[in-house]
C-alpha cells in the first residue's frame, strides 16, 4: 500500500423501498460527496446490486457493483466459521469473491452503511459496521422481528460482526450503551454519530397544494413510514376516531411508504372504525413533494415502537412542523423538549396533543424553536468530521505494514 493513501470502500445496501435505511445511506453518501476532499484518503463506493443504482443516481457518484452468485454467497458465509475457513484456506479458497475484488482494488478498509452480512466474508480487510438499532431485543412481539427466524438472523449477524469491527457506528448514547452491554463490546470501539435530517431538495417557489392534489377535505397529519406492525399506524386510526366522535373534529391522515404486509389490515381497520374516509395512502412520493407534505400538515405523527432514533422527526423540525412522538426514554434523548410526546397505551394522548397544537400557538412555537436549536447542535460538518477522524485514526495504524 502507498503509505500516503488510504483506500476506503463505502458499501451501499439499501434501496428506495428500504425506507429509513435508504434515507440514512443516502444522507451519508451525500455528506461524503459534499465534504470529502482529503487527498490521502480515497473514498470508493460499492454496491452488491445493479437494481439500487437508480435510487442513488441523483448523487452522481460512481458506484462499483460486486454481484455474487448464490454459490459465492454461500462460500462467503462459510468463511465466517473457523472450521470451514481452515478447510477452504488449505485448498486455496480462503478469500471470498467479494474480498478478492476489493483487494484487487487495493481497498484497505470497508465501511458498511448498514448492518450487512457481507462483513462475514471479510477475513483480511478490516471494516466499520453500522448498527442502527437493537430493536429485535425490545419489540420481539412483532412478527416482522421474530417470525421466519428474523430474530435469530439478527443475532447471528451481530454476534459474528460486531466484535471484529474496528469501529461500530451507532446513532445515540442509548444505542452505544445498549450495544456494549448486549454484546460485551469495547466501548472505545463504539462511536456515536447521530442521525441527521435527509434534506435533499430545495423547495419550489410554487409549492404543491397537498390538499388539492390528494383531495383532502380537512387539515391533515402526516406519517411517512413503511407498513410494518411496529410502526403502529393503528394508533392513529384510534385517535382520529376519538376526535370525530368525542370532539366532533375531522382530521385527515396522509400515510406514505411501502407496504411490508400490514397495509390491508390498516385499511380494513379504518373501515371498521368508520374513519376510512379520512385515510389517504399515497405510497412513495417524490423528493420535491416532501417539503410540502411536512409544512402543510398539522403535525408529523410518529407512534412507532422501534427506536432508539428516527429520521422523520428531524426532517419535520427542519421544516418547522410540530411533531407528535412516542414517549420513550430513548426518543426523549433524541428529541428533548422539541416534540409533543404521546402515550402509546392511550390514543387520547395524541388527541390532546393535536388539540394543543391547534389551540396553543405559543407552546407549539416553543417546541419548534427547541427543535431548531437541537438541529444546530449537531450538523453535517460534525458528522463528517467524526467520520473523518475514524478514517485518519485507522490510516495511522495502517501505515505500520505494507
Amino acid at each position: 500500500m502507498d503509505s500516503k493513501k488510504l483506500n476506503v470502500a463505502v458499501f451501499i445496501s439499501s434501496g428506495l423501498d428500504s425506507g429509513g435505511g435508504y434515507q440514512y445511506e443516502h444522507m451519508v453518501l451525500n455528506l461524503l460527496k459534499k465534504y470529502h476532499s482529503v487527498k490521502d484518503i480515497n473514498i470508493n463506493f460499492y454496491a452488491s446490486s445493479y437494481e439500487i443504482l437508480d435510487d442513488y443516481k441523483d448523487l452522481n457518484i460512481g458506484i462499483n457493483v460486486i454481484k455474487e452468485n448464490n454459490l459465492q454467497k454461500l462460500h462467503s458465509l462459510c468463511l465466517s466459521n473457523i472450521f470451514f475457513y481452515t478447510f477452504f484456506k488449505k485448498i486455496g479458497l480462503g478469500l471470498s469473491f467479494l474480498e478478492k475484488k476489493l483487494l484487487a482494488d487495493d481497498i484497505d478498509l470497508v465501511y458498511f452503511l448498514s448492518p450487512n452480512f457481507k462483513s462475514h466474508g471479510l477475513t483480511n480487510i478490516p471494516y466499520i459496521f453500522t448498527l442502527w438499532d437493537l430493536g429485535h431485543l425490545d419489540v420481539m412481539e412483532f412478527p416482522e422481528v421474530s417470525n421466519d427466524r428474523r430474530f435469530e438472523l439478527r443475532e447471528f449477524n451481530y454476534k459474528k460482526s460486531l466484535k471484529k469491527a474496528i469501529k461500530v457506528i451507532v446513532e445515540s448514547d442509548h444505542g452505544k450503551n445498549y450495544a456494549v452491554k448486549s454484546y460485551n463490546l469495547n466501548e472505545k470501539r463504539v462511536e456515536v454519530l447521530r442521525f441527521l435530517p435527509n434534506i435533499r431538495k430545495i423547495e419550489s417557489s410554487h409549492p404543491l397544494d397537498i390538499k388539492k392534489k390528494y383531495k383532502l377535505k380537512n387539515n391533515y397529519i402526516f406519517y411517512p413510514a413503511q407498513f410494518w406492525a411496529h410502526k403502529n399506524h393503528v394508533y392513529i386510526l384510534k385517535a382520529i376516531k376519538i376526535l370525530r366522535e368525542k370532539n366532533h373534529i375531522d382530521i385527515d391522515v396522509v400515510f406514505s411508504g411501502s407496504d411490508k404486509g400490514n397495509l390491508n389490515y390498516i385499511l380494513e381497520k379504518a373501515k371498521k372504525l368508520k374513519v376510512d374516509d379520512l385515510i389517504h395512502y399515497v405510497g412513495f412520493v417524490s423528493d420535491n413533494e416532501i417539503p410540502s407534505l411536512y409544512k402543510q400538515s398539522i403535525a408529523l405523527v410518529m407512534p412507532t415502537y422501534l427506536g432508539p432514533t428516527n429520521i422523520p422527526p428531524l426532517e419535520a423540525l427542519y421544516y418547522e412542523t410540530p411533531v407528535c412522538y412516542s414517549d420513550t426514554t430513548f426518543f426523549r434523548e433524541q428529541m428533548g423538549d422539541s416534540v409533543f410526546y404521546i402515550d402509546l397505551k392511550d390514543p387520547k394522548s395524541l388527541v390532546e396533543s393535536l388539540l394543543m397544537i391547534q389551540s396553543d400557538k405559543r407552546i407549539t412555537k416553543d417546541k419548534i424553536i427547541n427543535g431548531k436549536e437541537l438541529l444546530d447542535n449537531w450538523n453535517e460538518h460534525d458528522f463528517y468530521n467524526k467520520l473523518l477522524k475514524i478514517f485518519n485514526d485507522f490510516k495511522n495504524i495502517r501505515s505500520s505494514w505494507g
